[in-house]
């Protein structure tokens, strides 16, 4: 049965319009109600923030899902309107998911600015004391590798990981390449070419965060498309059902 056909069976009195329109607001509500507290109770109490986005996106699946299981049971309207109310209900989700995931990504990138200042001193700032100063470009390149190596290792994988290590290209690498070239540990030229070298590494791992946080972003979307789609092709199914048995009812009525 496609949405013309369902609509023109379901007969709904304009009278009951409003009634549609309060359970639809009290079933967004609900759901959207619902969706919040299981969110809450699970990053707050069930892990430790902060989580990868895989996890964080298995997360708001269940949750979504639980939301949408209790609006679709209580939804009540034509297969148009019940499409607009479904609309609405994804759209303030979307807004309380975006509060969520700043949570978590704040969390990741606290989490991984920590662990980058821990190695950033332990491997290159302290050579760029006058006491221990680097005696060579060779011994600060590998003093560079190590930093980035232990960062690699320990870190979060993530968006904001990548942004932090890139930040650190941008900010710390050049103001620690310049103090160098100061000390005469490092020539103008090969100063320079690092500096191009790590704009262009920067500009990479920006890029790569990026796409990222677009890729997980689509997919959420799908994800999320292709359940409502499910739960609104049942409620189709449900309001045929009770068409037909309204019918049945109405012909043995007349037999009588």
């Amino acid at each position: 049965m496609n949405k013309s056909e369902t609509s023109s069976l379901l007969s709904i009195p304009s009278e009951y319009e409003s009634i549609i329109q309060f359970v639809a607001q009290e079933a967004i509500k609900e759901a959207v109600g619902i969706y919040q507290k299981q969110m809450n109770h699970t990053l707050n109490e069930k892990v430790k923030l902060p989580i990868l986005w895989d996890e964080f996106t298995e997360i708001h699946n269940n949750c979504i899902s639980e939301a949408n299981k209790i609006f679709f049971e209580k939804i009540i309207g034509s297969p148009t309107q019940i499409e607009n109310f479904v609309e609405v209900l994804s759209e303030t989700i979307s807004k309380s998911k975006e509060e969520f995931t700043k949570i978590n990504s704040d969390e990741l990138t606290t989490y991984n600015e920590n662990i980058a200042n821990d190695y950033w001193e332990r491997y290159v700032k302290i050579g760029l004391n006058q006491e221990t100063l680097f005696e060579s470009n060779d011994e600060f390149q590998k003093a560079l590798k190590a930093f980035e190596s232990a960062y690699e290792k320990s870190m979060m994988k993530s968006p904001e990981a990548a942004k932090v290590i890139a930040s650190y290209m941008q900010n710390q690498y050049s103001d620690a390449i310049d103090y160098m070239t100061q000390l005469g540990r490092m020539n103008a030229e090969l100063a320079k070419a690092m500096k191009a070298k790590e704009e262009a590494e920067t500009l990479q791992l920006e890029a790569l965060a990026r796409e990222e946080e677009f890729r997980r972003e689509i997919e959420a979307q799908k994800h999320e498309r292709e359940e409502s789609e499910r739960n609104f092709k049942m409620k189709m199914e449900e309001l045929q059902a009770n068409i037909d048995q309204q019918n049945k009812s109405h012909e043995e009525m007349k037999e009588r």
